[in-house]
């Protein structure tokens, strides 16, 4: 009864916006505004995975209903306050959020977060309608005995018990301190009891503290950002007595913008307990066409663990996607069309197990209704 309510309400608020063409906007003044509005999009998939147990291709569709409750109040000297909360309506049936926090600072000037947020996107891959990678499947998710394609998103939000950041804008230079506490048990989690790392079921777990530093600068055409992530908290993870939170990350991208191509070229190191995983991937847009390619190289090592694997995993992966905007005339409706090719190389030295990193070739493809209100 209760989804059902809130799919009802969720109904009526995208069938008002759509019939106004333009969302809700219920205040809009020199003192603050406070909108409603948000995005539909519908799935259409088909991948070809090797990590299908059946050998069968797949069918299926997925999507959803984001839902944007918006409001800001300024002052007469520059200061304000703001509130941002995303339900998400999935085709599924179930509820889930997006963003859900709470800000207030200085326009233009200094700003601070709390609640449930992304922070600054170290790893950004364009125009990723479809993109998946052999292994893993999530690049925010660790999952034991796959390849890891890692992307300086462990500490960047929406994964743990709270967030708060501070931010500030100095002209062309930006600087960000974004935390994340609680529990990241999780990320280690690949759906056994309490998840594993490198065959290790995980003793124990507390609240972990991880923070992620941000300096990115403007220059004309051209912005640069360099950042790492850390957790400060010992022994917040711990399989078989070693302390597997221990995690180092480090990252740089550079972007290039002029006219109506976007070149973005990006890197990211993990040094982690028993292996290094180093990402690089570039791509480009240009006029609704986008184009990516993703490397990443897993060194493993038998130092705390033994029995595990030793030497080196690589994945590569291809991605496209196409935008047709504004179909039938409808402004703010797409239709997408998205791709993605991707593989694993196993060079390992030795391997105690044959059921890990024996995933080859995946290939998916998909297209995408997407209406922004």
């Amino acid at each position: 009864m209760n989804n059902t309510f809130k799919l009802t309400l969720a109904a009526m608020l995208v069938s008002t916006a759509i019939s106004v063409h333009a969302g809700i906007s219920i205040i809009d003044t020199e003192e603050g505004n406070f909108s409603v509005g948000g995005n539909v999009e519908l799935n259409f998939n088909y991948q070809d995975r090797e990590s299908n147990d059946s050998g069968e291709q797949e069918f299926n569709q997925d999507g959803r209903v984001l839902i944007e409750f918006a409001g800001e109040k300024y002052t007469s000297n520059g200061h304000f306050v703001a509130v941002k909360a995303q339900p998400l309506f999935e085709s599924t049936g179930n509820v889930a959020l997006d963003d859900a926090y709470f800000a207030f600072g200085k326009k233009d000037g200094w700003a601070i977060k709390a609640g449930r947020y992304e922070a600054y996107d170290m790893f950004p891959v364009g125009l990723d309608v479809f993109l998946e990678y052999s292994g893993d499947t999530s690049n925010e998710l660790y999952t034991d005995g796959s390849a890891y394609t890692y992307q300086m998103k462990e500490a960047r939000g929406r994964g743990s018990d709270g967030q708060i950041m501070y931010s500030q804008n100095f002209g062309n230079l930006y600087l960000e301190l974004s935390s994340m506490i609680g529990d990241r048990s999780n990320l280690f989690s690949d759906g056994t009891d309490g998840g594993t790392y490198h065959g290790q079921t995980i003793d124990s777990s507390k609240d972990s503290f991880l923070i992620r530093p941000v300096v990115a600068y403007q220059m004309g055409d051209f912005k640069v950002a360099a950042s790492m992530e850390t957790n400060l908290v010992s022994d917040a993870v711990v399989a078989n007595g070693v302390d597997i939170s221990d995690r180092t990350g480090y990252g740089l991208t550079g972007n290039w913008t002029k006219d109506d191509l976007s070149i973005n070229l990006n890197f990211a190191y993990l040094d982690a307990v028993d292996e290094n995983n180093l990402s690089t991937g570039i791509n480009a847009l240009w006029n609704g066409l986008g184009v990516g390619y993703v490397y990443a190289n897993n060194q493993y090592e038998n130092k705390q663990f033994s029995g595990w694997a030793d030497g080196d995993v690589n994945v590569s992966t291809w991605y496209a996607s196409y935008e047709f905007s504004d179909v039938l005339d409808v402004e703010n409706f797409s239709v997408l069309l998205g791709s993605y090719y991707t593989s694993v190389t196993n060079d390992l030295d030795s391997q105690a197990r044959s059921d890990i990193f024996n995933e080859e070739d995946d290939f998916g493809a998909r297209v995408r209704l997407f209406y922004e209100f």
